[in-house]
Formats: C-alpha cells, structure tokens, sequence
C-alpha cells in the first residue's frame, strides 16, 4: 500500500483523505473503537473546530513555533476549514471570539464530516489496531500493530500529544519518532489549572470572579497578564485567563502570580475611592467596605492578608493600612504551586522538534516518506479553535507532502 496514518483524530482524518483524494491507496490505523475519541470531548462536546480570522490574527494565538505553522496555515485557512465542512454536510455559526461552531452543536457532526470523506475518497480505516512498533526496512516502512503487520510507502504519525490519556494519547508516538531519530521537546500540559499552595483555597472552591486580571511573574519579570473570567478549585484556579496563563508559565521557573481585583482603576483612582467611602462610614467595620469590593468568601481572607482585622472601625484605618488595602485590591499574591497534571490538560506543549520537519511538507528531515501532523509536533494554541485548525492544516501539508 501507499500510506499508512497511525491515528484516527483530526490531523490523521485529514492527513488519511488528502492523501486519498490525490489517488493514493491509504489505511488508516486507530487503536480505539472509534475515531475522533479526543475530538468527541473537546468544546464540552460541542467541538469548537476553528476560528474564524485572519491568518495574521491567528498567529498571535499560537504559543510555540508560530513560524513553522506559516505555509500550512496560509495553505488551509480557518475558511477552507468552513468549506470543507460545508461540502460533508456540516453548517456552523459563528460565536463570541471567533469561535466557529458546528451549528447543530455537536461535535459527532465534525467526527461525522471527517469520517466519511475518508470514507467516500477510498481510505481503509482498521479500528482496534493498537500499532506497537514502527520501523524502516530499505525503502518501505514496516508497520506492526498487536494483530497484524503492514507495510506502506509513506507513514504518517498522527498519535497527538499526551493529554487526555483515556481518549488513547499515551505518548506512543513521541515512542516512534525517537526510534527514527527525532528530539522530543520536553512534554508539559498546556491550556491547564494551575494549583496554588494558599490555606485557604478550598474554602472558596467553586467561587468565579470576572473581569479581574491575572498575571505571571517569574524573576521579577512580566511573562503574561490576562483580563477575564476564572474560578476557584479545591486547590487552585482555572477558567479562561488561568488556562492561557498556564500556556505561557510552563516552562518557567520561580513563578509568582499575582490577582488585580479592580483593573479598571489605577491605584490613585482606587484609592480614591476609598477615601470616600470611608468618610461617608466612619463608624463601620472595615470589613463593610471590603463587602462592596469583594466576594463576600474573600473578604475575611483578604483582610487577614492585609493583616487587618476584620471588625476594626474605619475611623482608625491608618494611611498606610488603606495603601495597603489598594495595593492587596491592585496585587493580590497567589501562592504558585505547579501546574496541573497533564492528564488534566487540553493541550500538550512540547513534542518532536519542528527544525528536524519540513514547515511546507511536515516530512521528517531525517527520514524520507515519514510525516507527522497535529499534537505530535512542538506546536500548541490558545483556546479558541487553533488548536484543532492547527491539526486539519499541517494534516493538509502532509496530504500535499506525500505526492
């Protein structure tokens, strides 16, 4: 046969019918029951399959190795994405950010379009083919999966990341890639919570906060700031702003994460307002005031921050209590931990490194006929739709590489 994909998810759907539809003959090998397990999963089910800008903009949501990406973006848009699901039988709609939708809102429609224009191009796809060994015999690869051999022309690994293992990323791929000479970039969980080492965090569990700023420190130096919504967890934070934050810390060292609970206002105009509020209530606890500025589960925690108690009079609030207030209100420390464990993850970072792959291709440098598309390259996006557009592109390269 002429191509063998290992991986029945976006990138090898697509890499198995670009390859097809140029008249070659191509199997696929999935080691679950079914394609697209992980694809099934993402959007909360609703599979959130691309994002509708320009190219331009969509660089700017890509975190690692946005250059590489340039000739399979430009060469597969956000809009071929659309075409291309319209043509299988697939509307969309359009959502706050760009987000592109299947208009029905399930993702099985996405699984669906893929599917079934592997299937109406002539792939075979082989389900329950767990592959356990890959190897190059002269000119042909040598395939072997747990119930049969195969060989092929030209093979293309598309197993994804490391990130939700029970959908059948298991790191395998990275397994092979090594074996045919490849660097893997070290694997670390992308777009995850981030646990914090506060005492007090499982008391707020499930408490979200919006419109607050969140940034990331490491040697005293800006890494990230990110305005919007998070949450609370048991043991840490997570929600929109905490996921890309985590894309861009985990490979940071001496992290320091700090809170702004009012960044609409400078530390002036807060201040301010402080001092208005306490001359109209001189007689009250303070902690009457930091009710109308905080989550009421926050206020104690808060005051004990600032060292203050919680029944003192505003009337004996010293000067340099209240700049304290504004600085905790500005900056308001949350004690890094780690990141959450990759399994844990939408994303993986890290992965085979893109200066051994052909950016036009996505063909080994180092191996003649051997491609890889999708998670499997040190390439990964902010929410939104990249990721996945990021998978259906370099998969369209591979279908243009193999000719």
């Amino acid at each position: 046969m002429d191509v063998i994909v290992i991986g029945g998810g976006a990138s090898g759907l697509m890499s198995a019918y670009k390859c097809a539809i140029n008249g070659l003959n191509v199997v696929l090998l999935e080691k679950n029951e079914k394609v697209g397990k992980k694809l099934y999963i993402t959007g909360k089910g609703r599979c959130n399959v691309t994002n509708a800008c320009e190219p331009q903009e969509f660089f700017k949501n890509v975190v690692t190795n946005p250059k590489f990406l340039y000739g399979s973006i430009y060469s597969f848009t956000p809009n071929d994405t659309i075409d291309f699901l319209e043509k299988f039988n697939v509307k969309t709609k359009i959502e706050r950010g760009n987000r592109v939708f299947p208009e029905s809102d399930k993702s099985s429609d996405i699984i669906r379009a893929l599917y079934n224009a592997c299937i109406k191009s002539g792939v075979t796809i082989m389900l329950n083919q767990e592959v356990v060994d890959a190897y190059k015999n002269n000119d042909k690869f040598c395939v072997k999966s747990k119930t049969q051999d195969f060989i092929c022309d030209a093979l293309v690994l598309c197993t994804g990341g490391n990130s939700y293992q029970s959908t059948g990323s298991d790191g395998f791929g990275y397994k092979l890639a090594r074996k045919f000479g490849h660097t893997i970039i070290d694997i670390k969980p992308a777009l995850c919570p981030i646990k914090l080492k506060n005492k007090w965090i499982k008391s707020v569990e499930g408490l979200s906060l919006k419109n607050v700023q969140l940034s990331a420190y490491t040697e005293d130096k800006l890494v990230i700031k990110e305005f919007g919504e998070m949450i609370f967890t048991s043991n840490g934070i997570s929600g929109p702003i905490v996921l890309t934050t985590s894309s861009y810390i985990n490979r940071k060292n001496n992290i320091k994460l700090y809170l702004d609970f009012k960044p609409a206002l400078t530390d002036e105009k807060l201040e301010n307002r402080l001092i208005r509020e306490f001359d109209a209530n001189k007689n009250s606890q303070i902690k009457t005031i930091i009710n109308n500025l905080l989550p009421k589960n926050l206020v104690n925690i808060f005051l004990d921050t600032c060292k203050i108690d919680k029944t003192q009079k505003i009337n004996s609030i010293t000067v340099e209590q209240r700049k304290n207030i504004v600085n905790n209100l500005k900056k308001f420390k949350l004690d890094f931990d780690s990141l959450y464990d990759i399994n844990y993850a939408i994303i993986t970072s890290g992965g085979i490194d893109v200066k051994e792959v052909n950016p036009k291709s996505m063909e080994s440098k180092l191996v003649k006929n051997l491609f890889f598309a999708g998670e499997i390259l040190d390439v990964d996006a902010l929410t939104g739709g990249f990721n996945i557009q990021i998978a259906l592109s370099t998969a369209n390269s591979v279908g243009k590489g193999v000719l």
